[in-house]
């Protein structure tokens, strides 16, 4: 597990910086989607970094923020120095309960980076991530897992975007290409998901969006990717809204 300590909240100029950032660091009242968007990059790792499974952020001695990692990439403009690319854990999830608003763990020196033991153990990351939680939120923690795992396999760069309401969950990038990718998971073998009014509409207009959806992804997880044009012919409206004030 990667541990990085996080510097004062500060500016930087976009046109200099590898990400476009505006500013990086630590500022209290960040959303998660902030910390990770000013914070992912770009460190100076080792080479065992692309090993690790985790990363958590501290500031001030205490964790802010805990991360799955899909991919560490190489910085586009500056050498030796790396992007962190995965998904933000969120309560529930046993290295965010570990970690997350503890006290860091102690790291000595000034170099800001140091390695960790996993801690719930992996094995038992596997065995326990999903206590305590309804089947359906597991099979959804799992879908987004293997669907960002196939994108880094296969050597895309991919974020987490699902917290953003974007109408998509993964932005994946390959070189010029871009996928705008909604995750649905299900537990049995039937591809049959809900779709939402702003999924629905992003659908209908963005040509890099892409519906995935896993399969039995309690037990032996598949994913099949389908394009706007199979949600626009499947897609079979189930509730509407009706104004009765006037009834």
């Amino acid at each position: 597990m990667l541990h990085i300590r996080l510097g004062e909240h500060r500016a930087v100029d976009p046109m200099v910086d590898d990400l476009g950032r505006t500013f990086v660091g630590y500022r209290y009242g960040m959303s998660d989607a902030e910390m990770y968007e000013a914070n992912r990059g770009c460190w100076r790792l080792g080479p065992g970094a692309q090993d690790e499974r985790f990363a958590i952020f501290s500031y001030d001695g205490v964790v802010r923020q805990a991360l799955e990692i899909s991919s560490v990439e190489a910085a586009p403009k500056r050498s030796m120095r790396s992007i962190i690319y995965g998904r933000v854990l969120a309560k529930g999830n046993p290295i965010y309960d570990t970690y997350v608003n503890q006290p860091a763990p102690e790291s000595l020196g000034r170099n800001p980076i140091s390695y960790l033991p996993d801690k719930p153990p992996a094995e038992d990351v596997l065995n326990a991530r999903f206590s305590g939680v309804t089947e359906s939120r597991a099979v959804e923690i799992i879908a987004m897992s293997f669907v960002c795992g196939q994108y880094a396999v296969d050597g895309w760069i991919v974020e987490d975007v699902s917290a953003l309401g974007l109408g998509w969950d993964i932005t994946a990038t390959k070189g010029p290409r871009v996928r705008h990718i909604e995750v649905k998971g299900v537990s049995g073998p039937i591809p049959k998901v809900l779709i939402t009014q702003a999924e629905l509409q992003a659908a209908g207009h963005d040509l890099d969006w892409v519906l995935s959806v896993v399969t039995n992804a309690l037990t032996s997880p598949t994913a099949r990717e389908y394009h706007p044009g199979d949600i626009r012919k499947f897609a079979v409206p189930l509730a509407y809204e009706a104004d009765l004030r006037g009834a």
